[in-house]
């Protein structure tokens, strides 16, 4: 989204940290902080044996996932 703006986006899994970025460039994503947080947390952790999610954990990331991607197709306009 901040692409599509002409934003410069440096590299970067921090969600809240993207999500501060969309702020300020007039994009609002409402989204609870602490769920984007989660969602990296789960993210980072998925990569490495031994630190599973719950499955609670897991559905909880999922829909949050779901809600950011629903948000993002709706602002740049994908079917």
């Amino acid at each position: 989204m901040l692409v599509a703006k002409g934003i410069r986006v440096a590299k970067t899994h921090d969600l809240l940290l993207l999500s501060k970025q969309c702020e300020k460039a007039g994009v609002l994503l409402v989204m609870d902080p602490k769920k984007l947080n989660d969602l990296t947390d789960h993210a980072v952790q998925a990569r490495y044996p031994g630190d599973d999610p719950t499955l609670d954990e897991a559905r909880d990331a999922l829909e949050t996932a779901k809600a950011v991607r629903r948000f993002a197709r709706k602002f740049l306009t994908v079917k």
